[in-house]
């Protein structure tokens, strides 16, 4: 067998070389580029993935913002109420609605507790007028959870709103009327006219009649309960509360 030529070696050389490189390029350079390339689209999609919950983080904390002065609006709302009315409350109410206007009040007749809010849910008005139906066929239950401790604080899903309606007989000029209207629209506790009964009497030129005055409790709202001062305030006869002096 004759030895190769300078030129044989070199070109067989060149090949294996080139081999070496071709080898190199397909187990080595190709399998590590792939790898590059799963790395850089997971690169991508968690530099996505963080633009999305950086951008999600955002709307969370103005989330917050607006849900903190919701939650103050809602406290202050809830302050509003008296965590109880009780029929000592409510005549006083009607005492210093006579005392302001000059109307005379010669009957009161308080009405039944009807819910207006429980778990959270406003209840409708065909509800509460099963309420009604059903408290005056049957006694009422007593009362548990929230409702037997007014005064303490809770959430607004556990609180129960009720409201009671006062049957009002009484008599005044159209002026003191209106001003007795006024004094319940403008109070700061919540409390509202329902029904205006009212016939004017030519002879002595003034109102006599009935409004109905519907008083808002919220139990649970941790307002503490205020005892009125009912001191002042004396038993008459042709008027309840006696004669007034001006």
């Amino acid at each position: 067998m004759g030895k190769l030529s300078t030129t044989a070696k070199k070109a067989i050389l060149i090949s294996a070389g080139l081999v070496v490189l071709l080898c190199a390029f397909f187990f080595i350079f190709q399998r590590n580029q792939d790898t590059v390339t799963q790395i850089e689209n997971q690169t991508r999609q968690f530099r996505n993935r963080v633009n999305y919950l950086s951008q999600l983080q955002i709307k969370v904390n103005e989330l917050q913002e607006t849900s903190e002065k919701h939650q103050k609006a809602v406290d202050t709302y809830t302050k509003e109420f008296p965590c109880m009315m009780t029929q000592q409350k409510a005549i006083y109410n009607v005492y210093l609605m006579m005392v302001k206007s000059g109307v005379r009040v010669t009957a009161i007749k308080p009405g039944e507790a009807i819910d207006f809010l429980k778990e959270g849910k406003i209840i409708s008005a065909e509800e509460q007028q099963n309420q009604v139906s059903n408290t005056s066929e049957t006694e009422a239950a007593s009362p548990s959870g929230i409702e037997a401790s007014p005064e303490e604080q809770t959430t607004v899903d556990h609180m129960v709103g009720k409201y009671s309606s006062y049957e009002i007989e009484m008599t005044g000029t159209m002026k003191q009327i209106m001003k007795a209207l006024d004094w319940v629209s403008d109070n700061k506790e919540h409390m509202a006219v329902t029904n205006t009964n009212l016939n004017y009497d030519v002879k002595t030129g003034k109102l006599t009649g009935t409004i109905n005055i519907n008083y808002f409790e919220l139990n649970g709202n941790g307002k503490p309960y205020k005892e009125p001062d009912v001191k002042g305030i004396s038993i008459g006869t042709d008027s309840i509360f006696g004669v007034l002096k001006n």
